[in-house]
């Protein structure tokens, strides 16, 4: 059964526990909306899923280096890791449940097979543990437990509404999408008044050459 923090302070103690904070996950989105409303209908379609994915990523970096994470690529997969070393986090689009408690979300398209390979390690890890083999060689990052900090946009009257979670994948899913959580811990959403609203048909690319486009709506 997954674990779901959706309360206040669930949400803040379990995140200050991984050395994360509600405010500093909310500001990285925060800098990659406003930097995503730049682009105009003028602008290729994949343009603002790919500003807002890549600017999320880049914005968590700046936030939490200094508290010594540090960033990595392995497989061209984008990660910020913690200071530990014992787990990483990553950035995607999820599908509309996304940041619902009662429902149950998926990345919103499939995943090549670095995100996959990250997935089944963590599936590992909760079946078996650490185990005692000799580690084979490994990039930065790579075969540690990974966190997907899932966002999805929504059209309000007012402009547009952004829920997200960060939550732990247990299982690759089916057809390539994530839908399986062992623990989800969900924010609380954040609303841009007026301004941009998501394109319609807006594609929205998730990074490396291995990572299918998506599309974001």
């Amino acid at each position: 059964m997954t674990v779901v923090h959706a309360e206040d302070f669930p949400v803040r103690n379990r995140l200050a526990e991984l050395g994360l904070s509600v405010e500093g996950i909310e500001d990285a989105l925060r800098k990659a909306e406003s930097e995503r409303n730049f682009c105009t209908p003028l602008d290729p379609v994949s343009l603002p899923g790919n500003i807002f994915w890549g600017r999320t990523i880049r914005f968590l970096r700046e936030t939490y280096i200094p508290d010594g994470w540090t960033s990595a690529s392995p497989s061209n997969l984008p990660l910020i890791v913690a200071p530990s070393g014992s787990f990483a986090i990553t950035a995607s689009s999820g599908s509309s449940e996304t940041g619902y408690a009662a429902l149950t979300p998926s990345t919103r398209y499939a995943k090549g097979n670095a995100v996959m390979k990250r997935v089944e390690a963590n599936r590992q890890l909760l079946l078996f543990g650490e185990t005692e083999a000799e580690p084979e060689p490994q990039d930065a990052g790579d075969g540690i437990p990974t966190w997907f900090l899932l966002y999805h946009h929504s059209k309000t009257d007012q402009g547009t509404r952004l829920y997200a979670e960060l939550s732990f994948p247990n299982d690759t899913g089916n057809r390539g999408k994530i839908s399986s959580w062992y623990e989800r811990i969900v924010l609380p959403w954040i609303d841009f008044e007026g301004g941009f609203t998501p394109f319609a048909d807006e594609d929205d690319d998730d990074g490396g050459i291995d990572i299918p486009i998506e599309r974001l709506s």
